[in-house]
């Protein structure tokens, strides 16, 4: 079966912001096995969510994994994104679309909090 992941990022009108974004979305690409990684935004920049989506569907993906890289659950995690999500599955049946929970909610999160406070305790003034 053909898995696309689409990491959705909410996006910004900042320069460089998007350097971080191209960053994760290569290193899943190359790491993770899967045939097929986007990223996508909510808002502020390209490709939106459902452009994604149909790109995804496009190349035949037969499953779509929407991966929200959210930490908290606001009302994009809580109520938007699920509303795009059901849409995309109303517009393209023949395709199992997913969405995981919000990076914000995954166990590993407080290792990363641990792990930076640590790295800067160590660091010199």
């Amino acid at each position: 079966m053909k898995t696309a992941v689409i990491i959705l990022f909410h996006g910004s009108r900042a320069e460089g912001a998007g350097d971080v974004v191209r960053r994760i979305t290569s290193e899943v690409r190359q790491r993770g096995g899967y045939d097929l990684v986007e990223e996508a935004f909510l808002q502020h920049a390209k490709p939106a969510l459902q452009d994604a989506i149909q790109r995804c569907v496009e190349l035949q993906a037969e499953k779509v994994v929407i991966v929200p890289f959210f930490l908290q659950l606001g009302m994009h995690a809580t109520a938007d994104i699920p509303a795009m999500v059901q849409e995309a599955r109303e517009r393209y049946r023949k395709t199992a679309i997913i969405s995981t929970n919000a990076v914000g909610l995954h166990p590993l999160m407080v290792d990363i909090v641990l792990d930076l406070a640590e790295q800067a305790k160590r660091k010199n003034r």
